[in-house]
């Protein structure tokens, strides 16, 4: 399972915490109503600065071993371990939220609209889900092997390599008497078809790029918030 071996290493491989204000800001642009659920949060960085400034923050991830180090790190912000593809909540949530490009971990257009139906259930009349996904120009721009190397606690090695409509990543850690390896897979979603979905299921929908460019543009990542439409 994804982000299980990962989870003890992933702060401090890939923690960014200047991203991590523009997440809040963003969160707090869009979803002024405060009472929100986290799909695939992770150890927990954007959940607690939320809990932070006010949010009653959810906090929800399918990896057991992120929320365990989430929990160590953050006992205050409320967790709960749960699969973002399928869910039923006993709760009406006024944003969901769902950033670092979680969403690409689906691995079809059909699971992305099993998640926004799921994410529509929960939302209340007004509510409003905010969510980011890779752009196609990542595609590009992992054509070639990227290959990381580092030190961490232990010596590491990061690839990523784009294959057709998919981004793979491998990690591997050298520990002292094993290696501890992952592979992840995200497939790079084109943003008409994912309008498309959130149009079926009753969303209307904005899009900006890189958290404040208005529109589907060049750039890493599109942002989209798409708010409950009224019955």
């Amino acid at each position: 399972m994804i982000y299980e071996g990962l989870a003890k290493y992933y702060d401090d491989l890939v923690r960014d915490d200047e991203a991590t204000v523009k997440w809040v800001q963003f969160v707090q642009k869009y979803c002024q109503n405060k009472k929100v659920l986290e799909l695939a949060c992770g150890s927990g960085e954007i959940s607690n600065k939320l809990r932070e400034v006010g949010y009653d923050i959810l906090a929800t991830d399918f990896s057991s071993s992120m929320i365990e180090c989430l929990n160590h790190k953050y006992p205050q912000v409320k967790t709960a371990v749960m699969d973002m593809r399928d869910f039923s909540i006993d709760s009406k949530f006024d944003g969901v939220l769902c950033f670092c490009d979680s969403i690409n971990y689906l691995n079809s257009l059909d699971e992305v609209k099993m998640m926004f139906k799921s994410v529509l259930s929960c939302l209340n009349d007004d509510g409003v889900f905010l969510f980011d996904m890779h752009t196609i120009d990542r595609l590009e721009e992992f054509s070639e092997l990227y290959i990381e190397e580092g030190e961490l606690d232990v010596p590491y090695q990061w690839t990523i390599q784009s294959i057709d409509d998919q981004i793979h990543q491998h990690f591997a850690f050298f520990e002292d008497d094993k290696i501890i390896q992952e592979q992840h897979i995200q497939t790079v979603f084109k943003y008409e078809d994912i309008k498309e979905l959130l149009n079926q299921c009753g969303f209307d929908t904005e899009v900006f790029t890189d958290f404040d460019l208005v529109g589907e543009q060049q750039g890493e990542k599109w942002f989209i918030v798409a708010r409950r439409r009224a019955c």
